[in-house]
């Protein structure tokens, strides 16, 4: 049996428990995912201790399912609150950790807020992912980044290497390199008009 083969089948022993604190969703699309070179106990737990340093501390740590929620945080504290969760000013942080190969594990952290409130719905559903350029997400990315780079490999951090942005040049400013138009342009070529009035011409009519 491969190791692939093998992660598989535990990650189906995960899902298929009674008795797993994991919830019936998956991670939504826009989670970060890196891959550790840690077993699913150690991986949670580094995750946990990791987010935890950066002040995001979890309400749920189940180290032998691989699942981490932090409840509902408020987004500039990152301390629990019971606002009601509607809008970017309260956050929530999941994390998933599956097997992934031999000796491997697979890390999904994912950030939301609910945008709107629909009672017809089933809350999940209201769920969206943070922005990129939203703070907590930063934080996230630059956490797994160090575990990565403790428990990881090359690879895997340039995946979470931030895009390049190119930069537009400002039009603001004066380009010193350009040249004025010609009609702008004193002509070097014109000869300065002569100030000295002329001498009168002798009277050439008189005998």
């Amino acid at each position: 049996m491969t190791s692939r083969t093998t992660a598989l089948l535990t990650l189906a022993a995960l899902g298929c428990r009674a008795t797993t604190h994991r919830p019936y969703f998956t991670p939504l699309p826009m989670a970060t995912t890196v891959q550790l070179e840690l077993g699913i106990p150690e991986a949670t737990r580094a995750v946990a201790e990791a987010l935890a340093k950066d002040s995001v501390s979890f309400r749920k740590v189940q180290e032998g399912d691989g699942f981490l929620d932090s409840g509902w945080l408020d987004a500039k504290t990152l301390e629990p609150t019971r606002a009601r969760p509607l809008g970017p000013g309260v956050v929530r942080v999941r994390a998933w950790v599956n097997p992934d190969r031999e000796f491997w594990s697979e890390v999904v952290v994912e950030a939301t807020y609910r945008p709107l409130d629909d009672p017809s719905r089933p809350e999940r559903e209201l769920e969206v992912s943070l922005p990129e350029n939203h703070p907590l997400q930063r934080r996230i990315v630059t956490v797994l980044r160090s575990l990565v780079e403790q428990y990881g490999n090359a690879e895997a951090l340039r995946a979470l290497a931030p895009p390049q942005v190119p930069t537009r040049p400002d039009s603001s400013k004066r380009d010193s390199t350009r040249t004025r138009p010609d009609s702008l342009k004193k002509d070097s070529t014109r000869t300065r008009p002569d100030t000295i009035p002329a001498k009168p011409k002798p009277d050439t009519s008189r005998a």
